[in-house]
């Protein structure tokens, strides 16, 4: 091999190098929010935690001497946490569909840097069907991520509808959108939100 093939051989290996730094940053905006969220049910927990024990010594005792506020928010801590957990279990799917992408990347520019140096024609294919395999994989952690935002959304509309609502209409997890009716503080009147 002479220095341009060299070179040639090189800027070749190197095209898969853009999307694993893509992935890489993708991959690690998908570790900030996977720490965020395991950090919320952490806290969530800790905090039913402290209600308890505030309420009495055992756990039964405490559960019949909790107030009326300290009852809602762990009624609201119980109904978020198994939501969030699943929520925490599709980001970690997706996180370790972009952590193989970038794998697969790696593998493609061995393979691409083997069918230059052999000058093989079905290497260079393999090559190529490696590379379209590891962005079918990102597509793939996207969608998965794109589903989790959604799933967020609905997370945070139960938390802000169930604190409006003063536990009288418990909003569900899993209600689609429409319009819910909310009673106010002042007996016989309606406020509706859009959610």
């Amino acid at each position: 091999m002479d220095i341009t093939e060299i070179i040639r051989t090189i800027s070749l290996v190197l095209a898969p190098v853009v999307m694993i730094s893509c992935c890489t940053l993708f991959l690690n905006g998908q570790l900030q929010r996977y720490d965020s969220l395991s950090m919320r049910m952490r806290a969530m927990t800790q905090e039913r935690f402290e209600i308890l024990r505030d309420g009495g010594n055992s756990v039964t005792g405490a559960l019949e001497t909790v107030d009326g506020l300290s009852e809602l928010r762990l009624r609201e801590i119980e109904a978020q946490l198994p939501h969030l957990l699943k929520r925490h279990r599709m980001i970690h799917r997706a996180t370790l569909t972009i952590a193989l992408a970038i794998l697969i990347f790696f593998v493609s520019m061995c393979i691409l840097a083997l069918a230059a140096m052999i000058n093989s024609t079905q290497v260079a294919i393999i090559a190529l069907v490696a590379f379209l395999l590891g962005t079918a994989t990102i597509l793939f952690g996207v969608m998965m991520m794109m589903f989790e935002l959604y799933q967020s959304n609905r997370a945070v509309r139960y938390e802000v509808l169930h604190a409006l609502s003063l536990g009288k209409q418990a909003p569900s997890l899993t209600m689609p959108h429409r319009r819910l009716q909310l009673r106010k503080a002042v007996p016989g009147k309606t406020a509706s939100l859009g959610v």
